[in-house]
């Protein structure tokens, strides 16, 4: 009967969250402020050093979930201390809040620099409702961290347990991003291997200087001939997903057209951000009047 009741539990826990995180995909005045936010950070956060550095690309993974783990872990650590009753732990707990409060800063930016580049409306409106809890929690544990120094500890813990729970609300939304979502996933994790030799368009078909799109057992290729050297790699950009043949092939380097991310075309590599996976390159032979292609043998 327990483990009965705890499963009707589960299934009420999962059926909330499920409505909750409908209800703010499908809604429109979420998804117009989203827009908002985006336009206006776009402006800061155009293709570059800056860009680069905060999406990650010198690391080659998304800066902003490495960064998280600081003020969560620091608040997270303060909320347990401030149930120790001891003054070693009260002082210890007061500064892994201001800890928190630091390292949310840089952490707010990367995270910006992400949602920059959400092109769904269930992205645009989940990440607006998850940079608002952020930036709740954030104020909360910074009132929180004014009212400790100030004497006022009781009225300071009470701030540091709401700020608790808005970063667990925001928390979730973001997991809903990266897990539900794809979000800062490399949008060509999940193709097929292709081992053999196949066939996928007429040699006469690509014009040199002129990027054409084919189709290799489900997955998309950029195809482009520079002199008697044909280059394939996945055309589906990393990123988020921008149709690589649509973009311009300049020295050796193709940019998406979405987000402006550059890939070498000899072997996919990120040339410039913001993304930060390669492009999956493969093998390209013309047999019999036809280009076929194949996945290398070491990726």
């Amino acid at each position: 009967m327990s483990r009965l009741m705890e499963r009707l539990d589960q299934q009420a826990v999962w059926r909330s969250a499920e409505r909750a995180t409908r209800t703010i995909e499908s809604s429109d005045q979420l998804d117009r402020a989203g827009k908002a936010v985006i336009s206006f950070v776009g402006r800061y956060f155009r293709p570059g050093a800056l860009k680069d550095l905060l999406s990650g690309t010198w690391m080659g993974h998304p800066l902003h979930p490495a960064l998280t783990d600081v003020p969560v872990g620091a608040w997270t650590s303060s909320l347990v201390l401030d149930m120790v009753p001891s003054r070693r732990a009260a002082q210890a707990s007061d500064k892994l809040v201001a800890l928190g409060v630091l390292a949310a800063v840089p952490t707010a930016l990367t995270g910006l620099s992400e949602y920059a580049d959400v092109v769904r409306k269930e992205e645009r409106t989940i990440g607006v409702v998850h940079a608002t809890g952020n930036t709740l929690a954030l104020l909360l544990y910074l009132g929180s961290y004014i009212h400790r120094k100030r004497g006022r500890r009781a009225r300071g813990l009470f701030l540091s347990t709401l700020g608790a729970g808005a970063m667990l609300g925001s928390g979730f939304l973001g997991g809903h991003l990266a897990f539900r979502r794809g979000v800062g996933v490399d949008q060509t994790l999940f193709r097929p291997r292709t081992p053999g030799w196949t066939p996928v368009l007429p040699d006469a078909d690509l014009v040199e200087g002129t990027p054409a799109a084919a189709d290799l057992d489900g997955t998309r290729i950029l195809l482009y001939r520079s002199g008697a050297r044909i280059h394939a790699i996945a055309n589906r950009c990393s990123h988020r997903g921008g149709p690589l043949h649509k973009g311009i092939v300049e020295g050796g380097q193709v940019e998406c057209p979405w987000h402006l991310s550059r890939f070498h075309l000899d072997d996919g590599s990120v040339a410039r951000g913001p993304a930060t996976a390669p492009q999956p390159s493969y093998e390209a032979r013309v047999r019999n009047g036809l280009i076929e292609l194949r996945t290398r043998p070491s990726v």
